[in-house]
């Protein structure tokens, strides 16, 4: 009898090797009470498959204490991210859980032109890789999206009504947008921004409201701001009324670290000997 679905993402190769998630808590879906013989028994799954490491989260949902983690034989640490309840709320509740330098933003986007709206066609496909380029740029690192980020997503939410995509316009002109999975009673406002240029105009807190408001319409009891990454990221989920939660990231292999961590190293090395 089936119990529990476990995705696993996993790169084409001679050595299957983990892919990142696109998504958020990519995971077992499983009871609690079997998460542990689930561990378990997907180890045994990666030695019969030669899958030598995977990573994924466990929801906030999931309440697995760390000793019961390390019992299963996988490693793990804590993570944390943001979430607004929204059960029994309404819109002036909503409103008034922001903390005032929010507040202070949507009047400010209100009076420079700010207007958010439901994106249109081509306009995800333009901005999302854009938005999600610049922010991880300005922190030293590459984007991990392909190019055509926006595209697939846009092909993908294209008549689904459990996805919302909202657009940021700047006096007329498109200048963000952010992507909402509403499939859960949890939405998860899962990946998006604004372009640099536009910040001073403060869009991006009126589409983390508009994700909110969506949110709200459809009956959602809660929205998962996904992700702390900074301080100042932090701050700003905190003050749209996000309180911090945390959940599980875990690494599952039947390959000791130390020869993991050799591995690695050797790989490295014939890199730079190749490229030599």
């Amino acid at each position: 009898m089936a119990v529990s679905v476990f995705p696993v993402l996993l790169r084409p190769g001679r050595i299957p090797r983990p892919a990142d998630p696109p998504f958020p808590y990519v995971g077992p879906l499983v009871p609690d009470a079997l998460l542990v013989d689930t561990l378990r028994a997907f180890r045994h799954w990666q030695m019969r498959h030669g899958v030598p490491i995977t990573r994924f989260d466990l929801a906030p949902g999931m309440r697995a204490a760390g000793e019961e983690l390390t019992r299963a034989g996988v490693e793990w640490s804590r993570d944390r991210t943001f979430v607004v309840d929204l059960a029994h709320a309404s819109l002036e509740g909503v409103v008034a859980g922001l903390h005032r330098n929010a507040k202070r933003s949507l009047r400010a986007a209100a009076s420079n032109g700010v207007e958010v709206r439901p994106a249109r066609p081509g306009e995800t496909a333009a901005l999302l890789p854009r938005v999600l380029s610049e922010s991880y740029t300005v922190r030293g690192v590459p984007s991990p999206y392909p190019a055509d980020i926006g595209e697939r997503v846009e092909r993908w939410a294209a008549g689904r009504d459990d996805v919302y995509i909202g657009a940021a316009v700047v006096e007329g002109e498109p200048s963000g947008v952010i992507v909402a999975l509403g499939s859960h009673p949890v939405v998860s406002a899962w990946a998006g921004g604004t372009l640099r240029r536009h910040r001073a105009a403060n869009p991006s807190t009126s589409l983390y409201f508009d994700v909110l408001r969506w949110s709200l319409e459809r009956g959602h009891t809660a929205v998962d701001l996904v992700g702390r990454v900074d301080e100042g990221i932090a701050r700003f989920k905190t003050g749209m009324g996000g309180v911090e939660t945390p959940y599980t990231n875990v690494a599952s292999s039947p390959v000791p670290r130390v020869a993991r961590n050799a591995a690695v190293s050797l790989w490295q090395v014939i890199q730079r000997g190749s490229s030599a």
